[in-house]
C-alpha cells in the first residue's frame, strides 16, 4: 500500500537518521504540512519493526512531538475533535494486534506525548498499554509490603543514577510514567519518594498536576508527613500558586500546609531577573520573553522564558535547571537577534505581562512553568484582567482624552512599522463575502477591535520598557496608546483608521497567496476587443480612463497597461481582486494566476474587478467592462480620460486631496511649500490628461502581441 506523502517523508527521515533540526523547510512542510499529518504519523510509529534501532525510535518521538505540539497550537483556532477521535481509534485498533505487529515502546511514547500536550487519550487505551508493556506495579506493592526498606533503597539509587536532586527534577522525571499508573500505584511511588529531602517541593508541584488522581494523591501523601518535614520546603510560593491554580479538592488542605510552612520553613530570598528580551516569534498575537534569573543563594544564573499569546495566556514556557554563564547567555541572545527582532526590556515589564497572561490562562501550567513562577515575586504572578487605562497610566499616557483619540485616528498608519503588524493580518480567515478592502476593514477589524486594542497596548508596553534606542521609523508609545483609545471609542466606525485599511489590504494580498485563482478559462477561444473603464476610487476631481484592449491578454499585461495609462511608475506591488480570487502580481510569486486571460473575469458588460496599486498608499481602482467589440484589438489604446495621476508615495487618496488643497492655497508656510516641492506639485493641474501622450507610452511599454 502506498503511503501518504507526509508519512513517506517521515519514514525516510527516520530511516536515514535525519534529525529534525537538519531537515529543509520543504521537508518540514511535507512532513508536517497539515494537522492530518499527525494522524498519518501514528501508524508509522506503531508499526516500526524491531529492525529499527533505539536511535531511530528516538527520532520518531522527536518528530511526533513536534507534530503533536503543532496540532495543539492549531487547536487554539480550530476544532480538532475529529482528528483526536481518529487518533484514538487508530491506537485502539493497533492494540488488538499481537506483539510482533505493534511497537509497544512507541505506543507508550505516543500516549505520553499526547497526554503531556493535553490531547485526549481514552482511559481504556492507557490501561491496555500498561497491561501489555510493563510489569504490574501491584507486584512491586506486594514486594513493598515485604521489604519496604529495600524497595526504597532501589528507588533512591535510581534517582541518584539519573541525577534527580530537586522536586522539579523528580516531577519532570516521572511525568510521563504517571500517565500509566493507577491512583494506588501513584500512592506507593510517592510514599517511597517522601523520604527525600526535596519531597515537600515535589509533592506541592504534583498537587498542581492537571490529573486529579495525581493531584489528590500528592495531597494525601503530603498530609501524612510529620509537620517538621516542612522545614525542607524550598519555595513557599508553591502554596500561593496552589491558591491561584490548584484543584478545589487540593485547596481544602491549604490552610494546614500554610501553617506548617510558616512554623517550620524559612522564607527563601527572591530570585532576581537581571536580563529580559522580548521578540515576536510568529503570528497569533504572541510575544516570546527570555531572560536570566539569579539564585540569591548560589548566585547561579538560569535561563527562563515563555510565550504569551493574547487570549490564551502562557502557551509555552521553560526553565533551565542547569546554570548558565552570563557571557554565554549574551552570545545566545545576539545569535537570536540575527534570526528575529529582539528587544531588550526592563525586567519590570514582566510583572504586567505575567499578571495579564495568567488571567487569560487557558492551558494547564506544567511543572517548569510553575517552578519559574514560584521564583518570581508574588505580585508578578497574581492574575489581573486587561485594563487599557491601567497600562496607559503605567506608561505615562494621559488616557482617554479627546485629543489623544483624535491623534490615534490620524496617526494609526504610522504603526505599520511595529513588528506586531505581521501578526494582525487575517489572510486565512477572511470571510468569502468580504470581497473588498472596505468590507474587510469594517466587518472584521472595526466591528471586532478588542484583540487589536490589547495588541496595541502590549506593543505600547514593550515600547515603554524597551532599553533600546528608538529609530525615526519606530512608532512612539504615544501613537500606539492613542490608536488603542481611538479603537475603543464608540464612534470608530464613522472615522477613518488608516492602519486597518493597510491591514485589510495586506490580508487580501496574502489571501491571494493562500488561495490563488484555481479555475477559469486558461485561454480565450475567440479573442475580441473589449472597452474598459477604469477609475481611481474616491478621487476628486475624478481620475479615469477609457481604453480598448484584447480580452485574450493576460492579467500581467493588463497590469502593465494600467501603469501606462494611469501614469504610475511600476514602483510598488499590485494585485487584482476578481470573482475567482486575488491575483498576486508580486515578481517573486509562483502563482500562474497572473497569466489568466482578462476575459476569464470580464465577460459581460457591467462586470467589474478591482486593481490595487501600492499596498501602503492603497490606490484602489475599479475596472468596468463597458462594451464587447466584434473585432480583436492588437494594440491597447486609450480613447478618453480625465485627471492627472497622483504623485508616487504621496500618502494615498486622502493625503493627495490634502496636497491639492495646499496647491490652491496662498500664501503657504515654509513647511507647506516644502511638502509641495517634494512632490513637484507647485503648479499642479489636477485635471490634466493628454490622450496622445498616454497612447505613445502604451506603444513603448505594451507593444502589439497579436498579429
Amino acid at each position: 500500500m502506498e503511503l501518504p506523502p507526509s508519512a513517506q517523508a517521515l519514514l525516510e527521515a527516520i530511516q536515514h537518521y535525519t534529525p529534525i533540526t537538519d531537515i529543509s523547510t520543504d521537508q518540514r512542510q511535507l512532513i508536517n504540512g497539515s494537522p492530518e499529518s499527525f494522524i498519518t504519523a501514528i501508524p508509522i510509529g506503531l508499526s516500526l519493526s524491531k529492525t529499527f534501532d533505539q536511535r531511530q525510535e528516538e527520532l520518531f518521538v522527536d518528530y511526533f512531538s513536534q507534530m503533536a505540539d503543532d496540532l495543539r497550537i492549531h487547536s487554539r483556532r480550530h476544532d480538532i475533535t475529529e482528528i483526536i477521535d481518529i487518533a484514538n481509534k487508530i491506537l485502539t485498533q493497533a492494540l488488538e494486534l499481537d506483539d510482533d505487529h505493534i511497537n509497544l515502546v512507541l505506543a507508550s511514547e505516543i500516549i505520553k506525548c499526547m497526554k503531556h500536550l493535553k490531547l485526549h487519550v481514552d482511559d481504556a487505551i492507557i490501561v491496555k498499554v500498561r497491561e501489555r508493556s510493563r510489569q504490574e506495579i501491584t507486584d512491586q506493592q506486594e514486594y513493598l509490603a515485604q521489604d519496604p526498606e529495600k524497595v526504597t533503597e532501589n528507588l533512591v539509587a535510581d534517582l541518584n543514577k539519573f541525577g534527580i536532586d530537586t522536586g522539579l527534577a523528580f516531577c519532570q522525571f516521572v511525568s510521563g510514567e504517571l500517565v500509566f499508573l493507577t491512583k494506588q500505584e501513584i500512592q506507593g511511588l510517592l510514599t517511597m519518594m517522601s523520604r527525600q529531602p526535596w519531597s515537600i517541593d515535589a509533592l506541592l508541584l504534583l498537587s498542581l498536576n492537571p490529573e486529579p488522581k495525581v493531584a489528590d494523591t500528592a495531597a494525601s501523601v503530603l498530609n501524612s508527613l510529620p509537620a517538621k518535614k516542612w522545614k525542607s520546603l524550598g519555595q513557599r510560593q508553591y502554596l500561593t500558586l496552589i491558591q491561584r491554580f490548584g484543584h478545589d479538592s487540593v485547596k481544602t488542605h491549604l490552610s494546614a500546609w500554610q501553617k506548617s510552612a510558616m512554623q517550620y520553613s524559612k522564607q527563601a530570598e527572591q530570585h532576581q531577573v537581571t536580563e529580559l528580551y522580548l521578540s515576536y516569534p510568529d503570528g497569533n498575537h504572541a510575544i516570546l520573553f527570555n531572560g536570566l534569573l539569579i539564585d540569591p543563594t548560589t548566585k547561579n544564573a538560569h535561563v527562563f522564558g515563555g510565550v504569551f499569546r493574547l487570549g490564551f495566556g502562557l502557551v509555552d514556557s521553560y526553565f533551565d535547571t542547569n546554570p548558565v554563564d552570563t557571557v554565554q547567555y549574551k552570545k545566545m541572545t545576539t545569535e537570536m537577534d540575527t534570526a528575529v527582532d529582539v528587544v531588550q526590556c526592563h525586567p519590570n515589564i514582566l510583572r504586567h505581562i505575567l499578571c495579564w497572561a495568567l488571567d487569560e490562562q487557558h492551558e494547564v501550567l506544567d511543572p517548569d512553568t510553575l517552578h519559574m513562577l514560584a521564583l518570581l515575586p508574588s505580585q508578578w504572578t497574581e492574575p489581573q484582567p486587561f485594563s487599557l487605562d491601567k497600562l496607559a497610566s503605567t506608561c505615562d499616557f494621559p488616557g482617554e482624552h479627546p485629543d489623544a483619540i483624535a491623534r490615534g485616528h490620524r496617526s494609526s498608519k504610522l504603526l505599520v512599522n511595529t513588528p506586531l503588524i505581521e501578526t494582525w493580518t487575517i489572510a486565512e480567515s477572511i470571510d468569502p463575502t468580504l470581497d473588498t478592502i472596505r468590507k474587510v476593514r469594517n466587518r472584521h477589524y472595526l466591528e471586532h477591535p478588542e484583540p487589536y486594542i490589547k495588541a496595541l497596548a502590549l506593543s505600547g508596553l514593550i515600547t515603554h520598557y524597551s532599553k533600546q534606542d528608538s529609530t525615526p521609523f519606530s512608532p512612539s508609545k504615544l501613537f500606539i496608546f492613542a490608536a488603542a483609545y481611538a479603537l475603543q471609542a464608540p464612534d470608530r466606525m464613522r472615522k477613518t483608521f488608516p492602519l486597518f485599511d493597510q491591514l485589510a489590504e495586506l490580508s487580501m494580498q496574502q489571501q491571494a497567496e493562500y488561495h490563488p485563482v484555481a479555475h477559469g478559462p486558461q485561454e480565450i477561444e475567440r479573442p475580441q476587443g473589449i472597452v474598459l473603464y477604469i477609475e481611481l476610487d474616491n478621487s476628486r476631481p475624478k481620475i479615469w480612463r477609457r481604453f480598448t484592449i484584447s480580452n485574450a491578454l493576460p492579467f500581467i499585461a493588463l497590469h502593465d497597461c494600467i501603469q501606462a495609462i494611469m501614469g504610475w511608475e511600476h514602483q510598488h506591488l499590485a494585485m487584482f481582486i476578481t470573482p475567482f480570487g486575488h491575483i498576486d502580481l508580486d515578481d517573486e510569486s509562483d502563482t500562474q494566476a497572473a497569466y489568466l486571460p482578462i476575459g476569464a473575469a470580464l465577460q459581460e458588460p457591467g462586470d467589474t474587478i478591482a486593481y490595487v496599486y501600492d499596498f501602503g498608499d492603497n490606490w484602489h481602482h475599479t475596472i468596468t467592462l463597458e462594451k464587447l467589440n466584434t473585432r480583436n484589438c492588437t494594440q491597447p489604446k486609450v480613447t478618453a480620460g480625465n485627471g492627472a495621476c497622483p504623485p508616487e508615495d504621496c500618502g494615498g487618496i486622502d493625503r493627495y486631496k490634502h496636497l491639492l488643497r495646499l496647491s490652491k492655497r496662498a500664501p503657504l508656510s515654509d513647511d507647506e511649500q516644502e511638502i509641495l516641492d517634494l512632490f513637484n506639485m507647485q503648479d499642479w493641474d489636477a485635471k490634466h490628461f493628454d490622450k496622445n501622450e498616454v497612447n505613445q507610452r502604451l506603444k513603448e511599454e505594451v507593444p502589439p502581441i497579436f498579429d
